[in-house]
């Protein structure tokens, strides 16, 4: 455990070091945010974040909270990333992001599994949830709608609700520009962010 609170604060530090090297002016425009001078304000899913890279500082605009470490190297990582690519509109799983396939049960752990754990004989629950982030309703599955995680980035989730026989599942889908500008492990944070935000809104 210490090793790995090390490793997140160089990941943090590192990632501080960029974002204050390329300067609020020029992050804005590659990554959708907004900068008037002060910080950068950057969506993040339903709330506001105020980035800024000088004082090292993030914040949620909505009531000055600190932005959790991992979240803030997140946030940073998709800043820093976001000038490689532009959404696709095409939606991947997770197992399509390089390494996927290999660290896709511990993602379903942290992941899907939560989403079934909470909504599988909820959907109600879960279609809430989805209202009050401010996300689109697909469609499709049981329950499925897609919100804006970042600006230049949609998130799905998709819940089918089982039965006697077929138990309840669900999946989460990425735009693919995603594996351009995150790496698989912030695909993970990404997913893993999504699934807390949505099971605080359900209560």
């Amino acid at each position: 455990m210490p090793e790995q609170l090390a490793g997140d604060q160089e990941a943090l530090r590192l990632a501080w070091d960029e974002a204050a090297r390329r300067g609020p002016a020029t992050l804005a425009p590659e990554s959708g945010s907004v900068y008037d001078g002060g910080a950068l304000r950057v969506k993040l899913m339903d709330r506001e974040c105020m980035v800024d890279p000088q004082a090292r500082t993030m914040t949620y605009s909505d009531d000055g909270s600190m932005v959790k470490p991992h979240v803030q190297v997140l946030m940073l990582h998709y800043l820093l990333g976001a000038v490689r690519s532009e959404p696709t509109g095409e939606m991947v799983t997770f197992r399509e992001f390089q390494g996927g396939a290999m660290y896709f049960p511990a993602y379903k752990k942290r992941t899907l599994d939560i989403l079934v754990s909470r909504f599988g004989s909820d959907p109600e629950a879960l279609r809430r949830a989805g209202e009050r982030l401010g996300a689109v309703a697909l469609g499709k599955a049981t329950v499925s709608f897609r919100t804006r995680f970042f600006p230049k980035l949609d998130v799905d989730i998709l819940m089918w609700v089982g039965d006697d026989e077929v138990p309840s599942s669900a999946n989460i889908l990425f735009d693919s520009c995603a594996s351009r500008v995150l790496s698989t492990e912030d695909v993970t944070v990404v997913a893993g962010t999504l699934c807390s935000r949505v099971v605080a809104l359900s209560k």
